[in-house]
């Protein structure tokens, strides 16, 4: 099913409105404000979680692999919070006034030396000026975001191809600066890692089957996922996770992204 979806995914990924209440259809792209991040619906479907045995780099923390649903109406922001949009945040009062150090310059590069908890202050303050719901990703939502309907190592396939994502180099990139996957989402892998809702487990034993988020285990810790500029392709691959404690704000390699679950 997941194959017949992705060639009109990709069609309809071209489209773009303004009017996010009427943003319904896999691929449209909205923006609920001015400085609010631009998002695209995604189509609901399922995958299998995890790694297999098999996979180079395969950890046992990405275990066991298996089978997650999506069954709801998702929206994801198509490229990683910027300074920009956190500067706007910060500029309205919002995210505790916390300006965060950019070694690489604001505008369009990620934000990053946030923790989770700057993370979730963002996604509070973007839900008071839209009025609507703005969270983290799921950890499973995010790497059924990742694979895009492919089940590989990354999205690209077997090999990280070259010119397909920033990692092994001296710092982050502006938003969009590599292409995007197959549901229109840039940075997926790679630039910084990204903040995810879940708590920390050492294995997929115990996940719900609907893919929401994990909220029992060792919640000091928080899950990240995507690898960084800084890592190597082996911590880009899309069942790559990793765990740091969720007040941590000083690594330049953390940022994140939005998530909104969309009424029907």
């Amino acid at each position: 099913m997941m194959r017949r979806l992705l060639p009109a995914f990709a069609a309809a990924a071209m489209a773009w409105t303004t009017q996010p209440a009427l943003a319904q259809e896999a691929g449209e792209r909205f923006r609920d404000c001015p400085e609010c991040p631009e998002m695209v619906v995604l189509p609901e479907g399922s995958f299998i979680m995890g790694s297999p045995a098999w996979e180079g780099a395969h950890r046992e923390h990405e275990t066991p692999a298996r089978r997650i649903g999506i069954a709801r109406r998702l929206a994801v922001g198509v490229h990683e919070v910027t300074f920009a949009e956190w500067d706007a945040c910060l500029a309205a009062g919002g995210c505790g006034g916390y300006s965060p150090s950019a070694p690489w310059g604001r505008g369009r590069q990620p934000v990053v030396h946030v923790s989770w908890f700057d993370a979730k202050a963002y996604a509070e303050w973007l839900s008071r000026q839209t009025g609507r719901d703005y969270r983290l990703p799921t950890e499973a939502e995010w790497e059924y975001a990742a694979r895009a309907g492919t089940a590989g190592p990354y999205h690209t396939g077997s090999r990280l191809e070259a010119g397909r994502a920033n990692y092994g180099g001296s710092g982050t990139k502006p938003a969009g600066s590599y292409p995007p996957n197959a549901f229109g989402l840039h940075d997926m892998l790679g630039n910084v890692w990204e903040w995810v809702e879940d708590c920390w487990n050492p294995s997929h034993a115990g996940a719900p089957a609907d893919g929401s988020a994990r909220l029992s285990g060792d919640c000091n810790w928080r899950v990240l996922r995507g690898g960084s500029w800084l890592n190597g392709p082996e911590s880009l691959r899309s069942a790559a996770r990793f765990r740091t404690s969720s007040e941590e704000r000083a690594y330049y390699v953390n940022g994140f992204r939005v998530a909104l679950t969309l009424a029907r």
